[in-house]
């Protein structure tokens, strides 16, 4: 059984990908490819022009895999982005590594 987990949420009128995580066990197969793919469509099903996500920037599994499925590094995150960053730092996020913000055009 393949177990994963996402959640999308909406971050300063657009549409925000929360949490996606693939089982260890289930990496390298695809399956980060196709939530990513999925959440896009549910977004642009739901009429929003961009998507967001936050997410550790060295990480293999994070922001290459989203780099290469669209997503572009915001340099200066507007002013939901940018809130979100600082209450991710709070939380001691960003103590486990460099974090980014990321987004893609729907």
């Amino acid at each position: 059984m393949t177990r994963t987990a996402d959640r999308g949420d909406e971050l300063g009128g657009q549409a925000h990908l929360e949490q996606l995580s693939v089982q260890p066990d289930f990496a390298r197969r695809g399956i980060g490819r196709s939530l990513v793919e999925a959440a896009l469509d549910a977004a642009r099903g739901r009429g929003y022009s961009w998507m967001t996500l936050c997410t550790f920037a060295g990480v293999p599994f994070n922001a290459p895999l989203y780099a290469g499925c669209g997503f572009e590094e915001i340099a200066r995150p507007g002013p939901a982005v940018a809130a979100l960053r600082i209450h991710e730092a709070q939380l001691g996020l960003d103590d486990l590594g460099p974090r980014i913000a990321m987004r893609i055009r729907l």
